[in-house]
C-alpha cells in the first residue's frame, strides 16, 4: 500500500506484521480533495461511515466554496447582521482568531477577499490590478470579527469582508476523525486530509515508526521526487509550499499562499515549511502557512516558542533548517539540498 499526497509521501512498506489484521482504507472526496482513512483494528463500515459523515458535516458548515455554508452566510451578511452558527464553526473561528493573535495577524481568517480576488485555482487566474489588490487588502482584519459566544453568532463589521478558513477547518476535521476512531477502539491509523496534512496515530504494527517522505519543493517536480524523510510515532505532519497550486503569467509564478500584509502571494524566501507535532497538541492548523509567510527567522522563532512543535524549513536556495527537536526525525535524501544552521544575531 502506497499513498501520495501534495508535499507528503507515506513510505508504508511493511504495514502488516504477524498477528495483525489487514488494514482497511476508505477514500472519499471531501473539501474538494481526496480524503483517505486507514484503520488497523476496528475496521467496520460503521466506523468509517461515522467518520466521513462527520467530515461532510464540517465541510458543509465551513467550506468557503459552498454558498449555503455557515461561513459563506457570515460573509454574505458582512456589515449587515450577525449570523447564528454551530458549535463547530464557533470553535474553529475562535481558534482561528487565537492563531491570528499568536502570529500578529499573519494568519487571518478574513483573508477571503484576497484569495477570491486572485482565484489561483480558478479557470482563468490572472494578476489583479494594484487598485483591486488594495481594495481587497483593506477588508482583511481579524479584529473586525465580532463573536457572541453566548448567542453563538458571528458578525463581520465591514461590507465586503469574507471568511476563508483555509486548512484550519481541515485540521479540525482531522481531529474529529481521530477522536471517532479512538472511541471505536482504534489506536493505530492513518488520517490523510488531502494534499498537505496527515495524522499517523500510534505506530506501525510491531512498534515500527511511521516514515513520511517530503516532496521536493520545486515547481514541476515529480510527486515521487523526495527532498527528505521524517519518521516517528503518534504524530502529525503538516506541510505548506507554493509548488502545487499556482499559475504562470509573463514567465512569473504566482502561488496560493497569500500574505495579508501585501494582498499578494507571499515572498518570504521559503520553498517549504513542514511541521511535526504530537497527535494531541492541536498546534498545526494554519501554523505551517503562517511560518511560510513569516519567513525563516521569524518562523523559526515562532515554532521555538510553542511547546511540542518542531519544524523543517526549506529555502528557495535549497538550504534546509531544522529545529533541534526534529533533527533525529529527519533524513536528507536529495543531494541538491543541504543542511544549514541559523547564525545567531547579537
Amino acid at each position: 500500500m502506497k499513498g501520495f499526497w501534495w508535499g507528503l509521501v507515506l513510505l508504508s512498506a511493511g504495514l502488516v506484521s504477524c498477528g495483525t489484521r489487514e488494514p482497511v482504507m476508505r477514500q472519499k472526496e471531501v473539501y474538494s480533495t481526496l480524503v483517505s482513512i486507514t484503520l488497523f483494528q476496528n475496521t467496520s463500515n460503521s466506523v468509517f461511515d461515522k467518520i466521513f459523515q462527520r467530515l461532510e458535516t464540517i465541510d458543509q458548515q465551513m467550506s468557503a466554496q459552498r454558498p449555503t455554508s455557515q461561513i459563506s452566510q457570515i460573509s454574505a451578511h458582512a456589515g449587515i447582521a450577525p449570523v447564528k452558527v454551530s458549535s463547530d464553526t464557533l470553535w474553529v473561528l475562535q481558534n482561528s482568531l487565537r492563531m491570528s493573535q499568536l502570529t500578529d495577524g499573519i494568519f487571518d481568517p478574513t483573508i477571503g477577499p484576497v484569495t477570491f480576488l486572485w482565484n489561483v485555482e480558478g479557470n482563468n487566474p490572472h494578476v489583479p490590478s494594484a487598485g483591486e489588490i488594495a481594495k481587497a487588502k483593506a477588508l482583511v482584519n481579524w479584529r473586525d470579527v465580532v463573536i457572541n459566544p453566548g448567542e453563538k453568532t458571528v458578525y463581520l463589521t465591514k461590507p465586503g469582508m469574507r471568511l476563508d478558513f483555509g486548512g484550519i477547518a481541515k485540521g479540525y476535521a482531522m481531529d474529529e476523525a481521530v477522536r471517532i476512531a479512538k472511541a471505536a477502539g482504534d489506536t493505530i491509523g492513518i488520517f490523510n486530509m488531502g494534499n498537505s496534512s496527515i495524522c499517523l496515530l500510534g505506530s506501525k504494527p510491531g512498534h515500527v515508526p511511521w516514515r513520511v517522505g517530503l516532496q521536493t519543493p520545486e515547481y514541476g517536480a515529480p510527486r515521487d521526487s523526495l527532498m527528505g524523510i521524517v519518521e516517528g510515532y503518534n504524530f502529525v505532519v503538516e506541510t505548506s509550499g507554493p509548488y502545487e497550486r499556482y499559475f504562470v503569467q509573463d514567465g512569473k509564478y504566482y502561488h496560493h499562499i497569500m500574505d495579508p500584509r501585501t494582498g499578494a502571494p507571499a515572498q518570504s524566501g521559503l520553498a517549504q515549511v513542514t511541521l511535526l507535532m504530537p497527535v494531541d497538541t492541536k498546534l498545526g492548523d494554519g501554523l505551517s502557512t503562517s511560518c511560510f509567510i513569516l519567513g525563516l527567522d521569524k518562523g523559526m522563532k515562532l515554532i521555538e516558542s510553542l511547546p511540542g512543535a518542531q519544524a523543517i524549513f526549506v529555502t528557495t536556495d535549497h538550504k534546509v533548517y531544522i529545529t533541534p527537536g526534529a533533527v533525529a526525525q529527519f533524513t536528507l535524501t536529495n543531494p541538491n539540498y543541504h543542511l544549514a544552521t541559523l547564525t545567531p544575531v547579537h
